[in-house]
Order: C-alpha cells, then structure tokens, then sequence
C-alpha cells in the first residue's frame, strides 16, 4: 500500500499478496494496526495528502490522482469525510498559518 498509493487495491489483492484468504487477512491487519486494511489506506492516503496540501507543488486534480482517486470530486469527498474540512479549505489555512507564523 505505501509503496504503491495510487493503485486501486482491493481486499482480495493485499491478501493474495500475503497468501490469506481474505478475512484472514481483514482480521489479521486489524489485530496488528487497530483498523481495518482499506480503512487505514483510506487514512495513509489522506495523511499524504495534508502533507501535499502544507506545499504548492500539487494542484488538488493532481492529488487526488496520485493518491487514486478517479475524480477531483471522489477525492474532495473523502478528503472531507476524514479530515473534516474541504482540500482547498485547508490548503487555504495552512497557507494563512504559515503566513502568520513568518510575520
């Protein structure tokens, strides 16, 4: 997953690629990190996208397809449904942190 954060993996994928079946896999990962596979993905993507967001070097289009998302409009979704804010909201705060913190 962290190497490859843009592909579009499915349960069945990760646990091939572990040689479980699928619940084995589920219930394995969820007892060694606390959630559940797609789950953390869902926040290991979205951490990097914070991170992205902090820079100017990705327009929001871009993110969401580096971070597999199909659509600016999936991306922003999810983004607010786990952050709590819109991509460009907190795009916009962390720039006016940054601004307020070097005057």
């Amino acid at each position: 997953m962290h190497s490859e954060v843009s592909r579009r993996w499915t349960l069945g994928e990760l646990a091939a690629i572990s040689r479980m079946s699928r619940s084995a896999f589920a219930a394995a990962f969820k007892a060694k990190v606390g959630t559940a596979p797609l789950t953390y993905l869902i926040e290991w993507r979205m951490s990097l996208a914070r991170d992205a967001l902090r820079g100017d070097a990705w327009s929001i289009s871009e993110l969401a397809a580096a971070t597999g998302y199909e659509s600016e409009s999936a991306f922003s979704t999810a983004f607010r449904r786990v952050v709590g804010s819109s991509p460009r909201h907190f795009r916009n705060t962390a720039r006016e942190r940054t601004t307020a913190g070097s005057s």
